[in-house]
């Protein structure tokens, strides 16, 4: 029996200090709203603080139907002194109606938790009207292509612009442009004596060595007599050369002595042997030979006769037209390098900007200018007066309903109408507008509806969505269309914006023209 009390006492004595260890964790949670419409998002966030020594245990469940986590933060960490907050937010929803508890998914192994009341969620349906609102059939799916609009401009980039900077290297490369140099023109004479100079007597080793040095000896001399004494003297023989210096010499067009008409003869006569013969005069001698053909011809140059008041100006002729042909090709040139620039920097803008932006600014965009325009019309327009800013002055129509104004057409990129009226109970704005753009030629039309609050405080409704466009070419353009009905000053006043799609100046212009709009007297 007493054993038995003993083994009784440490088992409740264990029971008891196993339940006491354990700590009690105070779980805390909170919405930022308790009533909410389906499909609407709650925040809901629960909270518990431990001991900063502790090493806790827990795990993290799904939350109880109907809510459905919407986004799911990560766990906050907050230490204060020698505790431990940790923080776990979400964004819930539901789409069943009721009232439901929340409780926070949380369990904690071998802790107690003490929860707070759990937090009833209110969810209500959203009133759907079917009786005053339109609805409209719901369109045919129509099938489209793959959009493979615009792959190539990078690539076409890329390959223009390296191919760009090669056609400027060629250009450069190929081009005087940067390194233009007046015109020089080195007279016969200085260029028959510098070849002179320029031929090498000390590598005539062999017979072939000689051959082509006394070659090229009687080329300079005969270039020479050619270009300045003006004879043909390249196809002539040895003596055939000197019978025709002694003519010019005879009819005094070449004051030339008998000297050295013997001393060219031999020069002649000795290249003759060395080129048909073969012989091999030495090194000696070609020296020598090449003086005296130096003689020869600076003989030749002092008796050539000086030249005519026709030569002179035939010459100088020859330079204005070198001249010419100079600055013409600066000039092709110059154009070459501009065009190629221009290029350059075209390629790289369409790069950065995009080739739309390039091109409005560029060429110009239609739309754009009257967006920039420097100074907007503001005007009062109708007997039931409203105040709007436009890029011009609105035009008046005829009209058997109230008046109407109007700014450019519908075939233009951005177009508005406006029409002022008396208030008819009987009108619906909506069917209003949809016969509106029927009548000038819309087709496939989507409309939407949202409120629309201007500055001044005037509330009303937006109509807006889209439509096809046949233009006078016979093309189908899509358009954009945006409406603003108001019933101020004992009237109603119909503004009616139609734009391009996906042109987003015409766009803009309609934000500042719509948010200009006012009522206030004169």
């Amino acid at each position: 029996m007493v054993k038995l009390k003993f083994i009784t006492t440490i088992i409740v004595f264990s029971f008891f200090s196993k339940l006491y260890s354990q700590s009690v964790i105070n779980v805390e949670s909170k919405v930022d709203t308790t009533s909410i419409k389906v499909g609407e998002k709650i925040k809901y966030e629960f909270s518990f603080s431990i001991d900063s020594l502790t090493d806790l245990n827990f795990e993290i469940r799904k939350f109880n139907p109907p809510f459905e986590i919407i986004e799911d933060f990560q766990m906050d960490t907050l230490l204060n002194k020698n505790k431990k907050r940790i923080i776990k937010k979400y964004f819930l929803t539901s789409f069943e109606s009721g009232s439901y508890s929340i409780t926070p998914p949380l369990i904690i192994r071998d802790n107690i938790i003490k929860l707070n009341d759990s937090i009833v969620i209110d969810i209500s349906t959203i009133e759907v009207d079917t009786v005053s609102k339109k609805f409209f059939d719901i369109k045919n799916i129509i099938p489209v292509s793959k959009n493979n609009e615009g792959w190539w401009k990078k690539y076409f980039i890329t390959i223009s612009f390296i191919a760009i900077i090669f056609l400027l290297w060629i250009l450069y490369k190929n081009s005087n442009f940067f390194n233009s140099k007046e015109i020089k023109i080195t007279p016969p004479i200085e260029k028959a004596i510098q070849a002179l100079q320029h031929l090498d007597f000390e590598k005539l080793n062999s017979q072939s060595d000689y051959k082509l040095y006394y070659s090229k000896l009687t080329e300079i001399v005969k270039a020479y007599l050619e270009e300045d004494v003006k004879m043909d003297a390249v196809e002539s023989t040895t003596n055939e050369l000197i019978e025709k210096l002694k003519l010019l010499k005879d009819a005094g067009q070449l004051d030339i002595s008998e000297e050295t008409l013997k001393n060219f003869h031999s020069v002649l006569s000795t290249a003759d042997l060395v080129k048909f013969a073969k012989s091999n005069p030495g090194s000696e001698t070609a020296v020598l030979d090449k003086k005296i053909l130096e003689s020869v011809l600076v003989d030749t140059k002092e008796g050539i006769p000086a030249p005519t008041e026709e030569e002179l100006l035939q010459n100088e002729i020859y330079l204005i037209q070198k001249r010419k042909e100079k600055n013409k090709k600066l000039i092709i040139d110059t154009v070459k390098f501009s065009m190629i620039g221009t290029l350059v920097v075209l390629a790289t803008s369409v790069a950065i900007f995009g080739w739309e932006d390039v091109k409005d600014n560029v060429i110009g965009n239609e739309t754009k200018a009257l967006l920039e325009a420097k100074q907007w019309v503001t005007s009062t327009y109708g007997a039931y007066p409203i105040t709007i800013s436009s890029p011009d002055v609105l035009k008046r129509l005829d009209s058997d309903n109230g008046q109407s104004f109007e700014f450019q057409s519908i075939e233009n990129s951005f177009y508005v109408s406006l029409v002022t009226k008396p208030i008819d109970k009987g009108d619906d704005p909506q069917n209003i507008l949809l016969n509106y753009l029927k009548e000038k030629g819309a087709l496939n039309i989507l409309t939407q509806q949202e409120e629309f609050l201007l500055d001044s405080g005037i509330n009303t409704l937006r109509y807006f969505g889209s439509f096809d466009f046949v233009n006078e070419e016979g093309d189908t353009v899509k358009k954009e269309y945006s409406n603003l009905t108001f019933f101020e000053k004992g009237g109603s006043q119909i503004v009616t914006c139609i734009i391009d799609r996906d042109n987003k100046y015409a766009d803009q212009i309609i934000t500042r023209l719509q948010n200009s709009i006012n009522f206030k007297s004169n």
